[in-house]
């Protein structure tokens, strides 16, 4: 499909804003490494998204109505995307505040994975899925389909 890649994409500039406020929480600048952490950032959350989205499509291929198929993607998905940004999280924190010796140029990447995992894991798991129902309504009604059927 080529909606679904538009659907996935979403999540990014809701982690990238997280990303920004940390910098600017922070009082970092942008510089390479936290560029760095902008695609880092990007590929965890379109992941995140990618695994979201086939697990609903998986459902509906079990036979479960469409927003059930929502839910129970949601419900199975939500524990191992907390678990990976928490780690994640966690293990960019010394980093982040420098401890780490020498990896101190490295803060503005730590930082950013850090409030772009926290702003774009819980928008991503919200978000996408009501995005992603949004489309598969229009493109149901656009073929002049129930959802359901």
């Amino acid at each position: 499909s080529f909606t679904d890649p538009l659907v996935l994409m979403i999540a990014i500039p809701f982690a990238f804003i997280g990303a920004v406020w940390g910098l600017l929480i922070a009082g970092k600048h942008g510089c390479m490494p936290a560029f760095m952490g902008f695609i880092l950032l990007a590929g965890v959350v379109v992941k995140n998204s990618i695994l979201l989205i086939d697990f609903i499509k998986m459902y509906r291929e079990e036979g479960h109505p469409f927003l059930e198929s929502v839910r129970m993607a949601i419900k199975v998905r939500t524990r191992p995307i907390l678990m990976t940004a928490v780690t994640t999280i966690v293990g960019m924190i010394p980093i982040a505040l420098e401890w780490a010796v020498g990896l101190e140029r490295l803060s503005p990447l730590a930082i950013v994975a850090i409030g772009g995992l926290t702003v774009g894991t819980f928008l991503t798991l919200v978000f996408i899925p009501t995005f992603y129902t949004i489309k598969e309504k229009i493109r149901y009604k656009l073929a002049g389909k129930t959802l359901d059927e």
